[in-house]
């Protein structure tokens, strides 16, 4: 399973490695079309069928692994600055699938990798420190102002992120939507809307990478191509300078590269797990029972059902100011801490 800038790209190849020399093509449209495909060379092919993705693909694998589908992960000592193409995942999980990282149905992109990530984010301490005296990362849970920042990863999608919309219009909260670029891709409306209504757009990259894997192309094709598709969807918009890594992944070198292309960095402070679906009462009183001044609330409008999370918004909102804080945008966070905003 391939991306490109375009789409998604489904190659197919024999135990041998040896490819069919077809690569079908799904191009701006939603996840599902390929996910159906592929569930259908699942059912074709009953002596054995594995999805090869790499790192730099972490919107495939939860889906696949709903359906039943077996994922193998490729890692970096097997690729090329983090670039693959469908042919050459394919013609991996033929020829070298020892070689390969199966990835447990309730596991997650980067399963058997926690050590090293864990290892790299502490790392980053001292640099994380710096760039947040310089105002281009922004932690969450800093300052003495009662005001907090709410944000949504993995939109857009066609029908959580209306729904998370028409919840802050009715408690007239604002909000960062931190999009994945192939879904904004495939539903540029809802990208627009979000602008429209007020709302700060942020780069989550274009196909929820794992982004310290990657080398300079790479990472400039996911930020790249993520930032033109916002700016398409909204008619020619300067692009955003807000990034939130995937899965928080981050590395010393890759915090100064994304500060040296003009990113700020967003993590956070409080995670209300809303994807492990808790219910909207637990999603609420997570957010509520972390949130200190300065926060950053992390929610999700996309990767999945995301109802609870929109049915705990309203606790979450009159919950917040009940408790004297005030809901703002980013910009207004930084500046909350005295930090001057580029």
């Amino acid at each position: 399973m391939g991306l490109t800038r375009e789409g998604y790209r489904i190659a197919v190849a024999g135990a041998d490695g040896s490819s069919s020399g077809t690569v079908e093509v799904y191009e701006h449209c939603s996840l599902e079309r390929p996910l159906a495909r592929l569930a259908e060379l699942a059912e074709e092919t009953p002596d054995g069928f594995a999805v090869v993705l790499d790192s730099a693909n972490g919107i495939m694998d939860a889906p696949l692994a709903a359906l039943g589908i077996p994922v193998l992960r490729a890692d970096p000592p097997l690729l090329t600055d983090g670039r693959t193409t469908a042919g050459s995942l394919a013609a991996l999980g033929g020829s070298r699938p020892g070689a390969l990282t199966a990835l447990p149905p309730d596991g997650w992109t980067m399963t058997g990798r926690e050590d090293g990530i864990a290892a790299e984010e502490a790392a980053s301490g001292p640099v994380e420190r710096e760039l947040a005296e310089r105002g281009v990362l922004l932690a969450g849970g800093e300052g003495s102002a009662p005001v907090v920042a709410l944000t949504f990863d993995d939109g857009p999608h066609p029908e959580w992120t209306p729904q998370v919309l028409d919840a802050l219009a009715r408690y007239d909260a604002p909000a960062a939507f931190f999009c994945i670029g192939l879904h904004a891709l495939a539903h540029p409306g809802v990208v627009r809307r979000t602008a429209a209504e007020g709302h700060t757009l942020g780069n989550h990259s274009w196909s929820h990478a794992y982004l310290p894997d990657l080398g300079p192309i790479g990472l400039r094709d996911q930020l790249g191509f993520t930032a033109d598709a916002l700016a398409r969807a909204c008619g020619g918009a300067p692009p955003s300078r807000w990034l939130r890594p995937p899965y928080g992944g981050r590395s010393p070198e890759l915090l100064r590269a994304v500060a040296g292309s003009g990113f700020t960095t967003v993590l956070w402070d409080v995670d209300a797990r809303d994807w492990s679906r808790p219910g909207p009462g637990v999603i609420a009183e997570r957010v509520l029972g972390a949130v200190r001044p300065g926060s950053v609330v992390l929610m999700h409008d996309g990767g999945g059902d995301r109802s609870q999370t929109v049915a705990a918004l309203p606790g979450i909102i009159t919950g917040l100011r009940r408790r004297g804080y005030r809901i703002v945008g980013l910009e207004d966070l930084l500046a909350a801490r005295g930090v001057a905003v580029a």
